[in-house]
């Protein structure tokens, strides 16, 4: 998603060749993060790839290099830390004032790190690729890009546009929006909450607690398996498929769209098609 290659490169480079021609050029980049009184780490992200995990401890750092189809490029790319209160702002930067990644022309870099496990990790990811695991709670903003969050202990919250978000066991969900993007959740240990969802797809396996959905717009919600009671606002022109529900499965209003509702332990109130 982040960097957009020419047909010619696509086309012309296989295999470990295509790999190196995507880091034609490198340099290593480290960050010893200053985490002493922390309560929350913000990574932005941009473009580029991070990849974290969330491990017992007080200390955290960032490793890994600066990649770029030309020697020049590579000064421009740097990571950053300042202090704003008690959180901690890091920043991957490319500072080139036109941004375009294609053909000859591609710089991004590529870090792993860890943090301590006891701290809100927070995101801000445009179109590159970010990823977390093992974090006491995460937040992340995804533009275009990929995003991957696993085993958080408490909530993860999130916001995506078009681009996709993995998340795999957490102790609750909280989406505030998802637009023509994909949202896939799975083992939610407790409540589930999500706001509107445009055109994208939205999947949602094994929940604890009970699920909330505002407005579904034209996209798709599948949601399966969930202990409680499931509720949804709205259904325009989008689908929704309910299944194997332990509670009560609500849906207040529906337009054009299709709802499947099967497996419900429950009672079941769902608008009947005009």
């Amino acid at each position: 998603m982040r960097r957009l290659l020419s047909l010619a490169i696509l086309f012309a480079v296989p295999g470990a060749a295509f790999a190196e021609e995507q880091c034609k050029f490198s340099e290593p980049r480290s960050l010893e993060l200053k985490l002493s009184g922390v309560k929350s780490v913000l990574f932005e992200v941009g473009s580029n790839d991070l990849h974290l995990d969330a491990a017992p401890g007080n200390g955290g750092r960032l490793g890994g290099r600066a990649c770029a189809a030309r020697a020049e490029l590579l000064k421009g790319l740097t990571v950053t830390q300042k202090r704003v209160g008690d959180k901690l702002v890091v920043t991957l930067v490319d500072d080139r004032p036109l941004r375009i990644s294609i053909g000859d022309s591609y710089s991004y870099l590529d870090l792993r790190g860890s943090v301590p496990d006891t701290l809100l990790v927070q995101f801000d990811v445009g179109s590159g690729d970010a990823e977390i695991s093992g974090a006491a709670a995460v937040s992340a903003d995804v533009g275009s890009g990929d995003m991957a969050i696993r085993r958080t202990r408490g909530r993860v919250t999130a916001k995506v546009g078009s681009g996709d978000i993995e998340l795999e066991e957490m102790g609750s969900l909280r989406v505030l929006a998802v637009g023509s993007g994909d949202l896939k959740a799975r083992q939610v240990h407790g409540a589930a909450e999500v706001g509107k969802v445009g055109s994208g797809d939205v999947k949602l396996r094994g929940v604890a607690g009970n699920v909330k959905f505002g407005t579904i717009g034209s996209g798709d919600v599948d949601i399966d398996d969930v202990q409680g009671d499931v509720g949804v606002e709205a259904v325009n022109s989008g689908a929704l498929s309910v299944h194997k529900v332990r509670g009560d499965v609500s849906v207040a209003r529906k337009g054009s769209g299709d709802i499947d509702v099967s497996d419900v332990a429950g009672t079941t109130r769902v608008p009947t098609d005009n």
